[in-house]
């Protein structure tokens, strides 16, 4: 009987294990991941601190970032020996727009912190994780460990161990790429329109021919057509679908008589009218 019960027993407790060990495992980010936000204390600053959501593009003004978090124990051998080259790395792309966040674990204090920056080049904010507990969000196993987290607040790459020659291609790989979606994704939004319509017409008079640009803010089948005074219809100068962003096209107005036109634009949406005058 007394055989039965603590067999009974240790099964408990093993499921319990495997219970606690599958959460606790689940609750660390994988690849693939969103991540939440969470903040932290600047341990060279005082009373100063740090949002990972300062740098979510989609929360301040289209500002977009692939932050880099290097966990990192300030006792630790392998975490000095490449510290240095971390401030490498930062100061070559951050310029691209990789926003570098240290996360030490291991203070014994604000001056202990000051000194790894000094002693390592190191110009990028480092967080004191001693209360955050940022690292546990990540990782349970040794550092250094290394986290990319895309525009999209998304893990693209964690992974423990070095990341300087030679070794460190896997790292550099997903880092250049997550770079390279960043730059076209921030280009996409400074050019593109918020609204539809002619922008302007130029020059205006003119004589014979005139440029019309015009945006549109998404992508719609779009027509541009000129009218006289008398509100018929003369000339046709697009029909067709157009993506979003700025276009533009010239009209060479040779074979029709001097004066008052209209320049109308179409979509299925919205339409604007422009008056130009031809001139000789």
């Amino acid at each position: 009987m007394n055989k039965k019960i603590i067999i009974s027993f240790i099964l408990i407790v093993s499921t319990l294990s495997g219970q606690i060990a599958s959460e606790l495992s689940s609750q660390i980010y994988k690849v693939g991941d969103t991540v939440s936000d969470f903040s932290g204390t600047i341990c060279t600053e005082i009373n100063q601190t740090m949002s990972l959501y300062d740098y979510n593009g989609s929360e301040n003004n289209a500002d977009y970032f692939v932050i880099w978090l290097i966990f990192f124990n300030p006792t630790s051998r392998s975490c000095q020996l490449e510290a240095s080259y971390t401030q490498t790395i930062s100061e070559q792309f951050s310029n691209l727009g990789l926003m570098t966040i240290g996360v030490g674990n291991g203070w014994r204090g604000p001056m202990e912190c000051k000194a790894w920056e000094e002693s390592f080049g190191v110009s990028y904010p480092i967080v004191d994780d001693n209360s955050s507990d940022i690292r546990n969000m990540f990782t349970r196993g040794s550092v250094p460990h290394h986290v990319l987290i895309n525009h999209e607040m998304k893990v693209v790459y964690t992974s423990r161990g070095y990341i300087m020659p030679p070794f460190g291609n896997d790292f550099l790989a997903v880092l250049n790429s997550s770079l390279s979606e960043l730059s076209t994704l921030s280009l996409s939004d400074v050019l593109m329109p918020s609204n539809s319509g002619i922008k302007d017409c130029y020059p205006n008079p003119f004589n014979p021919s005139i440029t019309i640009n015009f945006e549109l803010s998404e992508k719609n089948f779009t027509n541009i057509s000129v009218y006289n005074l008398l509100g018929e219809k003369v000339d046709n100068l697009l029909s067709d679908n157009f993506s979003p962003g700025n276009h533009s096209i010239q009209w060479n107005a040779s074979l029709f008589p001097t004066g008052v036109y209209f320049v109308k634009l179409v979509t299925p949406s919205f339409s604007e009218t422009r008056k130009i005058i031809y001139l000789r």
